[in-house]
């Protein structure tokens, strides 16, 4: 079975209330993990710092929550890993960089990457080398910090360079640092058409991070409202060991208005197929 410390849970979908109501609400939940998005105002995180690390761990200590990884927005935002432009490429070199030094001040053993785009129309094999080269140096800046990078493919209306399993399993290899890892968004992989299996098949042990999540491929819908098997990924999961962390990146807008109703259906449907801590379970019966 898959353990209750295994799951945890994204603030993205609830970027319209405060950070203490979405904290508020997991621990209600007994959630006791979390992957912090560092979007404002939630936490502010830039290229050229970020908010003391400090009123944010007395909060998590106080509801007996920890930050396991950490999600830099990209992509759509204004830092990403294959900017053409040299001065917008190292200002997000530094944004990407002061992510990972947050990680370690959290006590999070992780952060979310991805390879970012290119412009359309423009030659792969310089976008790509921008790519390989930003992940690289980000990969020496992990290692100093004790830190894992976990390479997510994207689906391709969201990028031109790792799209799929081919393309991520020859950015992995390219890179071909200890410090990167990789994981499953197992929207963009339904949306390519893969299985687990099959990225287990590609990377075993060094795929250690999932975003786990109900899609139609395509929505980053909560468990119950997409068309993906739960119980047939549920059973890969367990056939092939994994002990990685099943992050809840609940993405889409029409969640917003009602992120703990969400939550509360999305938990219900998944812990039919949890096995619970006792140490956890002895802590949310006595809350």
């Amino acid at each position: 079975m898959i353990g209750r410390g295994q799951l945890a849970v994204m603030n993205q979908h609830y970027r319209r209330y405060s950070l203490d109501y979405f904290l508020d609400c997991q621990q209600r939940l007994g959630v006791e993990q979390i992957e912090l998005w560092c979007g404002a105002a939630h936490f502010f995180l830039d290229h050229e710092g970020y908010e003391d690390v400090l009123p944010l761990l007395e909060k998590l200590k106080a509801r007996n929550i920890r930050v396991v990884s950490v999600t830099a927005p990209s992509v759509a935002y204004q830092y990403q890993y294959a900017s053409q432009e040299p001065a917008h490429l190292e200002r997000s070199f530094r944004y990407f960089s002061n992510a990972i030094r947050l990680a370690a001040e959290l006590g999070a053993s992780r952060v979310v990457v991805n390879s970012g785009w290119g412009y359309e129309g423009e030659a792969e094999g310089p976008m790509w080398d921008r790519c390989r080269t930003h992940l690289g140096r980000l990969c020496h800046v992990a290692g100093e910090e004790g830190v894992f990078l976990v390479m997510e493919s994207l689906r391709r209306d969201e990028s031109n360079l790792v799209y799929n399993l081919a393309r991520a399993r020859r950015m992995f290899q390219e890179v071909g640092h200890p410090q990167l890892k990789m994981m499953v968004d197992n929207i963009a992989t339904g949306a390519a058409g893969e299985t687990l299996d099959d990225w287990f098949d590609a990377f075993g042990s060094d795929l250690i991070h999932m975003h786990f999540l109900d899609g139609d491929p395509w929505l980053h819908n909560i468990w119950g409202d997409g068309n993906t098997s739960l119980s047939r990924q549920m059973e890969t999961l367990k056939r092939r060991g994994f002990a990685g962390y099943l992050v809840q990146e609940v993405a889409d807008e029409h969640y917003f208005s009602a992120p703990y109703t969400a939550d509360e259906k999305n938990l219900r449907v998944l812990r039919r197929f949890i096995e619970e801590d006792p140490a956890q379970k002895d802590r949310r019966d006595r809350k």
